[in-house]
């Protein structure tokens, strides 16, 4: 996957991601699969500060191969028709996605060997 290859929501994802360094991007809205900016994520950044800032070099090549990292992002994210996510950046790359789901998103699905059905009848 390059550059050159995502639209402009992803692309400008990856470079969001890039300059954070290490952070989140909280309530990342996406719709039909693709991120979005409508309304604005809330992005924060971490500071180490006992070390030296470090310059994380950016993708500005169209043709540049992106890391399996952003591949694995892409994809997660279109499996989504619509939601909010949360998105841990580590060394300028994605790490970890955080999908906001709905109650009834989880019980519609097994949950390991447990149902919705074994769940009530639980109680």
């Amino acid at each position: 996957m390059t550059m050159s290859a995502l639209n402009p929501a992803q692309r400008r994802t990856v470079e969001i991601i890039q300059a954070l360094g290490f952070g989140v991007i909280e309530r990342l809205p996406v719709r039909q699969g693709l991120p979005c900016y409508e309304p604005a994520p809330h992005i924060f950044q971490s500071l180490n500060l006992d070390s030296e800032l470090e310059r994380q070099p950016t993708l500005s090549d169209a043709d540049l191969t992106l890391k399996r990292a952003f591949e694995r992002l892409f994809e997660q994210l279109s499996r989504l028709p619509d939601g909010i996510v949360d998105i841990e950046v580590r060394h300028s790359l994605p790490f970890r996605l955080v999908v906001e789901r709905r109650h009834k998103e989880l019980t519609s699905l097994p949950i390991g060997a447990l149902s919705a059905d074994a769940l009530d009848k639980g109680r």
